[in-house]
């Protein structure tokens, strides 16, 4: 008989770096975590990461029928997003909109990405994002070569900003996610993000945002002077000030505070 809770794994999946925490499905009791650098692959990033999965997954002796839920770093995902239309589209017009879109933006190396989009009315813009359909690929074949349930697949900083949308609801700015590899800049108008970047993490990322926020405000109009960071392996960290910008930090409250920094990433899945 299938257990009525199963357990629980926990991944956040980098091309640097993976933490996997793996807990019981009704009580949350963490019965074991594991983290790892991941060896550069140029070519192809996600299959080493893959392969760094499995080797943890089996350190961990995770049962089958074990519940999986994936979160992507932004160095495995491509973000854009489609304005705002007059009209309502359809999925499939939808879909072809932004694979040509992603297509225009990074080449024909888009072709064999796998794209989805949120459902957003036409009167407000779709953040789309993609990811190569190899790692899909990959990731369901694990889950069914250790007969474990892959239940949940999503871009890390979009689980960031779903988890933290109380906090964001009527928010116009930008929303800084710090991430182990990348900076995530999103720009929101009273909440909805019309714009999603991702760049590389600088040693000291405080001193790269006002760089970026700069550039920001030159390639999109009317961007309000406010930001909220997200940082939860920076928690302990003074939040420097940026000339002629207010800055505030975004956070988790609760057991949501007890990650480790190598684990920080895991606490929007809690």
């Amino acid at each position: 008989m299938l257990p009525l809770w199963p357990n629980q794994l926990l991944v956040t999946l980098g091309a640097e770096h993976i933490a996997v925490l793996h807990r019981t499905g009704i009580t949350k009791k963490v019965l074991a975590q594991r983290e790892s650098a991941v060896e550069a692959n140029h070519e192809y990033a996600w299959q080493n990461t893959l392969q760094t999965l499995e080797r943890l997954v089996t350190e961990l002796t995770v049962p089958s029928n074990t519940n999986i839920y994936v979160n992507l770093a932004s160095d495995l995902v491509r973000y854009l997003v489609l304005p705002a239309t007059e009209q309502s589209i359809g999925y499939a017009d939808k879909l072809g909109y932004a694979k040509a879109a992603f297509r225009e933006i990074f080449g024909a190396e888009s072709l064999s990405w796998a794209i989805q989009f949120d459902d957003a009315a036409p009167s407000k813009p779709t953040v789309c994002v993609a990811m190569d359909q190899g790692l899909l690929d990959g990731l369901y074949a694990l889950a069914a070569k250790r007969g474990l349930s892959l239940t949940s697949i999503q871009p890390y900083a979009i689980k960031a900003i779903n988890t933290l949308s109380t906090q964001l609801r009527k928010i116009s700015g930008i929303v800084v996610i710090v991430e182990n590899a990348r900076l995530i800049l999103a720009t929101l108008q009273l909440g909805t993000c019309t714009q999603l970047r991702a760049q590389p993490l600088s040693t000291d990322w405080q001193n790269q945002l006002p760089e970026l926020l700069a550039r920001t405000e030159l390639l999109e109009e009317e961007v309000s002077r406010n930001v909220a960071v997200y940082a939860p392996a920076y928690k302990t960290s003074t939040l420097n000030p940026v000339q002629d910008w207010q800055i505030k930090r975004l956070g988790l409250s609760g057991k949501h505070s007890e990650f480790a920094k190598a684990y920080a990433m895991l606490e929007v899945m809690a």
